[in-house]
């Protein structure tokens, strides 16, 4: 990747729109910094301060034998011999990613420009927001000052040319150079060409991972001092009780120490630290640490082993977890549901069986009467269910079906969808088994919660390294599909933080979504929300481009894409107060003639659409209300629209506009005043400039689609 392929690192200042409406000013003023057609890097986000924390007081630098783990210590020497991106490689497990943010962190550049002392570096991830590492065209982020790690270990042993996609992270060096920044790649076992002379020069083998005991005591010594004076980590504990004698009980003799194991997974030993201060802070006992240490594993077994001859029990149990914070009736309710059980009991099974409450007790669920809770084991509910859907596999149908009841609008769980959702993704990625994920189907047709539980479910197990990959090609792969409620999940998940985390897999999703046959609801979904994703600052020069990309690159009328190309336009340019998309591009093509180019070509191509009439004809009357309330700048509008006129005069959405429709009883008022400013301004007796081109203060007309020529992209593909 050379220079010149890089994105620019200048910002056009963009003038606003002089509206009469205050708010929209305001609104504007906030977004003037756009540049549309700026490339825009991968996204990226904070390490958050824990983890830095973490890696800053918490290390561990010794493997079981008492050696230094040098993957680190080797990072960071070749960091600091001004090396701008390292590789990581190795398997799971070695600590790889907690090495390279330990690096970073321990590194004190001089930055360009910089005369005063050595400063940290702000220390991001780099998402990796592509569909073919090989094959797409991205940036990798180069901001001031950075330390970024990207982490592609679920994917690199998939690479089908991994010394072409090595180049695209390396040619990123002298960017990242300029910019007094680094970046650390994180990869897997096998996938990079590290024996390439060049390719393979920068790599660190990952190799030994520090004991998983010494990690978990060293995050409790340092980061959860609390739990430390609990004694639970001594090597033996006596405890003594209120006249000063010790006590022999069992559970007072060596309370974790035989259970912390040298193998433990670094991330599993750090997040058990991290429990155990849930525990502690909780009032938990040594039983509970000990269990939470193994897991609950013993826990569960005993559960499992007491109730094996009642399904009510077990049924009670699993509709605990998914309705915790519910009643102990409304519990109950669930199991019986669960167990298709509508018969009423008799008055005497009634009397002689045991109360809701032992019950709920047994399977170790705690109840006050008002609410059935399990905060007093943290973890436990996801090993219980960890436990059905491994050993009891046959209920896995049965199991993803009841949840969808549990959660339908006026089901028992709908107000539990987001905890339900939370279960459903760390049980996906801890089985590595994308099959919960189908209740996102029912809950993206269902109702607005069930939206925002769907998002939630999918954008969590799509963050994974490990199921990541494959739950993202699994959501482009619903966008395609003829289902309504596959093409809508898809169309939900990007309405959420995935959107932001994955724009450019959002944008994919959306074009399948918006191509399909029928203008159903899952079109409309798409539109609404390809509309909020324009209308985020940061998002808005990603969806522009991209979407004037489609319009070039699918002009066959029987692609579905072209039709979505041209959906995608007319969504964007309904201008409305929720999503500013329209306001922000209008006001843009005042300053920027490449902008106005666009909004014509834009036009142009969604007019060509003969099933797209009555939509064009709905934006076109939008415009025209958005005009006469002052959200909209007047002369920008008509500029656009005269130049558009010049090519598409006889089109139907246009002659109707400016002619009407015989028959129609009333025009708005807010059309009758545009249609007068568009015929004024085309009777305009300013003189033609030689070439016959009509000048502008939006720029010179242009060809119609069929003639133009596409937009040269500044990127690479390597």
């Amino acid at each position: 990747m050379t220079s010149s392929t890089l994105p620019p690192d200048n910002r056009v200042s963009h003038g606003g729109i002089h509206a009469a409406n205050n708010t929209y000013s305001t609104l504007l003023q906030a977004g003037r910094d756009i540049n549309l057609h700026q490339q825009e890097p991968l996204p990226t986000e904070p390490v958050p301060p824990a983890e830095i924390d973490a890696v800053r007081r918490a290390w561990v630098a010794e493997n079981g034998e008492g050696k230094e783990i040098a993957t680190a210590p080797e990072v960071l020497a070749m960091l600091g011999l001004d090396e701008r991106v390292v590789v990581i490689a190795g398997p799971p497990g070695t600590g790889k990613t907690a090495a390279g943010l330990r690096a970073l962190s321990e590194l004190r550049p001089v930055l360009p420009g910089n005369s005063g002392p050595r400063l940290r570096l702000r220390l991001e991830h780099v998402l990796p927001d592509w569909e073919s590492v090989e094959k797409d065209k991205f940036f990798l982020p180069a901001e001031h000052g950075r330390g970024y790690l990207l982490d592609v270990s679920g994917e690199s042993m998939r690479w089908e040319k991994p010394d072409v996609t090595a180049r695209k992270f390396l040619g990123q060096a002298e960017i990242l150079r300029k910019r007094g920044s680094y970046l650390v790649v994180v990869a897997g076992e096998r996938g990079w060409p590290e024996n390439d002379p060049v390719l393979g020069r920068t790599v660190v083998r990952a190799v030994h991972a520090p004991p998983g005991d010494r990690i978990a005591r060293r995050h409790i010594e340092q980061i959860y001092p609390w739990v430390a004076r609990r004694g639970w980590l001594q090597e033996s504990v006596r405890d003594v009780d209120r006249r000063g004698e010790e006590s022999d009980g069992e559970d007072r003799r060596a309370p974790l120490d035989d259970l912390l194991r040298a193998d433990m997974h670094p991330g599993d030993a750090a997040a058990l630290a991290r429990e155990l201060s849930r525990i502690s802070e909780s009032g938990g006992t040594v039983k509970d640490a000990r269990d939470l240490v193994l897991r609950w594993r013993e826990r569960v077994s005993t559960v499992f082993r007491e109730t094996q001859d009642s399904a009510d029990d077990r049924a009670l149990l699993l509709a605990a977890i998914m309705l915790e914070g519910l009643s102990p009736a409304e519990v109950l309710a669930g199991a019986r549901l669960l167990l298709g059980d509508q018969k009423t009991r008799g008055i005497r099974d009634i009397l002689t069986g045991r109360d809701l409450v032992t019950r709920l007790e047994a399977v170790q669920a705690k109840s006050d009467g008002q609410r059935v809770s399990f905060s007093h084991l943290p973890g436990y509910p996801a090993a219980v269910l960890r436990h059905f859907w491994r050993q009891l596999s046959d209920i896995q149908p049965s199991l993803i079906q009841w949840v969808k009841q549990l959660t339908a609008p006026k089901g028992l769980g709908a107000g539990r969808i987001p905890q339900i959702a939370d279960l459903l993704a760390q049980l996906a990625v801890d089985e590595s088994d994308l099959r919960p994920l189908d209740v996102a189907q029912s809950w993206a047709t269902a109702s607005d919660a069930g939206q925002d539980g769907a998002a939630r479910l999918l954008a969590r197990v799509a963050r994974d390294p490990a199921l990541g990959p494959e739950a993202r090609t699994k959501l482009r792969s619903w966008a395609g599909q003829e289902s309504r409620a596959n093409a809508t999940v898809a169309a939900v998940v990007c309405q959420g933080p995935f959107s932001k985390e994955y724009p450019r897999q959002a944008l994919t999703c959306l074009r399948w979504v918006l191509g399909r046959g029928e203008h159903d609801s899952a079109v409309s979904l798409a539109e609404e929300v390809l509309r909020a994703m324009g209308s985020d600052l940061r998002l808005l020069p990603r969806v522009w481009d991209t979407v004037n990309k489609w319009l070039t690159e699918y002009k066959q009328p029987d692609d579905r894409n072209h039709v979505a190309a041209r959906r995608a336009v007319l969504s964007l340019l309904r201008p409305s107060a929720e999503h500013p998309a329209a306001i922000l591009l209008l006001a843009n093509a005042l300053e920027h003639s490449d902008t106005a180019d666009e909004l014509v070509q834009g036009w142009s191509a969604a007019l060509s659409v003969p099933t797209l009439e009555a939509w064009c004809e709905e934006v076109l009357t939008a415009w025209a209300e958005a005009v006469a309330d002052g959200v909209l700048d007047a002369d920008a509008v008509v500029e656009v629209l005269n130049r558009v006129i010049r090519e598409h005069w006889m089109t139907g959405p246009l002659s109707t506009f400016i002619a009407g429709r015989a028959g129609t009883g009333y025009t708005s008022q807010s059309v009758v005043d545009l249609r007068e400013r568009l015929i004024l301004r085309w009777n305009d007796p300013r003189p033609t400039p030689p070439g016959g081109q009509i000048q502008t203060p939006l720029g010179p007309a242009i060809a119609s689609e069929d003639d133009s020529a596409p937009r040269i992209g500044t990127e690479d593909a390597t």
